[in-house]
C-alpha cells in the first residue's frame, strides 16, 4: 500500500435521471464543476497527459475535447464548416452551460440512497459511472480539493483504486459494443486456405479499426457536439473524377479519396458497371481491366502490367479482396460507414459486387467511365 496516499477518499453515490442528454460509458470518469476554479482548471491544463494517466482513458475533461470534436465532426458529418470550432474556442462559456445542464438531472433524495448522507453537492467533482437501474444512471461522486500538484495527484490516484460496485453483469446490457474490424470484411471473399493474403486484409483492417473507434460519436462527445454546433442531416457528396484520375468529394470540403493505381482501377471499373458483376466473372473484362490500367498507370512495363491484370482476375487467388478491402479502407479511414457505403464496392458474398452510389452524383471529368481508350 502506498503510505502517501489519503487515508480516506470521501465520496458518495448519486442517482442521475435516465433522461441525462448523454448515453454513459461503463468506466466513465467526467469533471464537473459549478464556476470556474481556476486551481484545478490550471492543473488540468499543464498536465492532462499526467492526469490521463492517472485516471485513464475514460477520464473527461470538456475543454481539452475540442480538438478531438473537430475530428468526430469531420469523421461523422463531413460537409460541415470547420468555423464553429474557432467560436467554440474563442467564447468557453459553453463548458459552464454544460456543467450546469448535467448536474442539473441529478434526482436523488438520502431516503433513496441510504449507503451514504446527502453530504457531497458542491462541485468541483469527478463523477464515475457505476451502473443503470430502472430509477436512473447511479453514480459516485468524489469532491476535489487542490493545494498543490503533489497533494492532487495522489487525491487523484486514491480516488482511482477506490472500488466499484460488486456486479459482473450490471454493464453488460449497457455498453455499446466496439466496431469489430471483422465489419470491414464482411463482405469480401476471402480464400480461407490462403492464410498470408487474409493476414494482410487483416493487418490493413487493424490499421484503420482504431481511428474507427475513436470518431464514433458516443457518450459525452456526442452531447457537447450537438450543445455546440447545428448538425445538418448527413447527406452524400458528389464524387468528381479530375482530368488526371483523382477522386474527390467536393461537398465533403473538397477531400481526397487516394488510392493505389491497381485499386483505382478497380474502383472505376466498378463504377462502369453499375449492376455490379461477380468477382469470379472478373476474368471475362480482363481487356476493359487492362485498358483501363494503361490508361490511368505511368507504368511502361506491358508484361508486368498483364500479369497484375492476370492476378486481379484470378478466382484463385486474393488480388481483388485486397484492392476491395483498400478502396473501402480509403473511404471509411475518412468519413462514418453510414455515409462511405455508399461509395466502396460491396455485395454479399458469392452475389455480385457493385458500388450502391447513384451514378448521378459522379462527376466523370476525365472520361473514364464513359471510354476506355486514350
Amino acid at each position: 500500500m502506498n503510505d502517501t496516499l489519503p487515508k480516506e477518499v470521501h465520496r458518495q453515490k448519486a442517482l442521475f435521471s435516465r433522461d441525462l442528454p448523454f448515453k454513459p460509458q461503463y468506466g466513465m470518469m467526467l469533471y464537473v464543476e459549478a464556476g470556474a476554479n481556476e486551481e484545478i482548471n490550471g492543473y488540468f491544463h499543464k498536465n492532462m497527459g499526467k492526469a490521463v494517466n492517472i485516471l485513464g482513458e475514460s477520464f473527461t475533461y470538456l475543454p481539452a475535447m475540442l480538438d478531438k470534436l473537430a475530428q468526430i465532426v469531420e469523421y461523422n458529418w463531413p460537409e460541415t464548416d470547420s468555423a464553429w470550432i474557432e467560436k467554440a474556442k474563442s467564447d468557453p462559456s459553453w463548458i459552464q452551460d454544460t456543467y450546469r445542464e448535467i448536474l442539473s438531472y441529478r434526482i436523488d433524495k438520502e431516503d433513496e440512497m441510504p449507503e451514504l448522507p446527502l453530504q457531497i453537492t458542491e462541485p468541483p467533482l469527478l463523477m464515475r459511472y457505476e451502473e443503470t437501474s430502472l430509477d436512473g444512471h447511479v453514480f459516485t461522486l468524489f469532491p476535489l480539493l487542490y493545494s498543490d500538484n503533489a497533494q492532487f495527484e495522489q487525491l487523484l490516484t486514491a480516488i482511482v483504486q477506490v472500488p466499484r460496485p460488486d456486479s459482473n453483469t450490471f454493464h453488460s446490457t449497457l455498453i455499446e459494443q466496439p466496431l469489430r474490424y471483422s465489419r470491414l470484411r464482411e463482405n469480401v471473399d476471402v480464400d480461407p486456405k490462403d492464410n498470408a493474403d487474409r493476414g494482410r486484409i487483416d493487418v490493413l483492417a487493424d490499421e484503420i479499426r482504431q481511428r474507427i473507434e475513436e470518431m464514433r460519436s458516443i457518450g459525452v462527445s456526442d452531447f457537447v457536439i450537438k450543445k455546440l454546433i447545428a448538425l445538418p442531416d448527413p447527406k452524400l457528396s458528389t464524387l468528381r473524377i479530375t482530368k488526371d484520375y483523382g477522386i474527390f468529394l467536393p461537398d465533403y470540403n473538397n477531400m481526397e479519396i487516394a488510392l493505389p493505381t491497381l485499386s483505382k482501377v478497380v474502383y472505376f471499373f466498378y463504377l462502369r458497371h453499375p449492376k455490379g458483376l461477380r468477382f469470379k466473372e472478373l476474368v471475362e473484362y480482363r481487356e476493359e481491366l487492362l485498358q483501363i490500367y494503361y490508361r490511368i498507370s505511368n507504368r511502361y512495363d506491358a508484361a508486368k502490367m498483364e500479369q497484375s491484370i492476370d492476378d486481379l482476375v484470378d478466382s484463385t487467388g486474393n488480388s481483388i479482396n485486397e484492392k476491395c478491402s483498400r478502396i473501402r479502407a480509403a473511404f471509411v479511414s475518412r468519413f462514418s460507414d453510414d455515409l462511405a457505403k455508399n461509395y466502396y464496392i460491396t455485395g454479399s458474398s458469392g452475389q455480385a459486387k457493385y458500388i450502391p452510389l447513384d451514378r448521378g452524383l459522379v462527376i466523370d471529368e476525365a472520361g473514364i467511365l464513359t471510354q476506355v481508350s486514350q
